[in-house]
This record gives structure tokens, sequence and C-alpha cells, in this order.
């Protein structure tokens, strides 16, 4: 009974940890480059203007990003060490207007993310890898 006990305090204290969000993930980012899988290249995003910036902001459960004319969220839950997880299609103000870059910001089919030291996150989907700064406050 008492081995029963300690498994379950063992199977609620790993089940929450993975449900915490890892609060160096919180704030905004902006996208550096992705690197395409299948072909290795490097690509930098564009910049619609001057003082543009393509950027992803993780909250405590919802996601904000821009595309080169919407904004979209999300909603993403963390299901493991280094695992997150989409729960929906990106919803965004416009259904149209976006350059053709947009349609490869595929965030909703990261399924990893790493931190490099504080500044660097690296979001990992099966087409594309994704590297974002820390944006400054």
């Amino acid at each position: 009974m008492k081995k029963i006990f300690i498994l379950s305090l063992l199977f609620i204290g790993t089940n929450s940890l993975t449900q915490e969000i890892d609060s160096l993930l919180l704030g905004r980012w902006h996208l550096t480059k992705f690197i395409e899988n299948m072909t290795g290249d490097e690509i930098i995003p564009p910049k619609a203007h001057e003082d543009f910036v393509f950027y992803i902001e993780f909250g405590d459960s919802l996601v904000n990003f821009n595309l080169e004319i919407n904004k979209c969220e999300n909603v993403y839950k963390i299901i493991g060490e280094h695992q997150l997880k989409f729960l929906y299609y990106d919803e965004c103000t416009k259904i149209c207007c976006d350059q053709f870059f947009s349609t490869l910001l595929t965030y909703e089919q990261c399924t990893n993310y790493y931190l490099k030291s504080t500044d660097v996150l690296v979001l990992v989907c099966e087409d594309r890898i994704f590297y974002f700064a820390k944006a400054k406050q």
C-alpha cells in the first residue's frame, strides 16, 4: 500500500511538471532565421518595412505572432520536457493579404523547443527549425 501511494505521488509530481510552462519561454521573441529540413537552406526573414520584425510571444497558455499583414494567435501547452503542442489551427485577423513568406511560418506544427542560454529560442517542426532572439524590453 505504501509503495502504491509513493508511486502515485511520483506520477502526480511528474505529470504536473510536464504541465508547467518554462518561465524562460515566456515573452516576445524575434525571428532571426529558419532552416528548411529537406534542403538545409537557411532563410532570413524579409522586412516588410524598415522597423518590421516577425515575432512570436508566449504567454501562460496563449501564443501570439505576426505575419506581414496579419496578427495570429493559438493556444499551446507544455506536454513534456522541451515538448509543446499547439492545440488549434492558428487564428488570424484576416485570411488574405500576407506574402508567400508567411506561408512558411508553420509554428503550429512545431513539437519541440529549446532555449539556448536565455536569449535564443529554437522551435522544431518536421519541415523547419525556427530560430528566435529574445526581444529587448
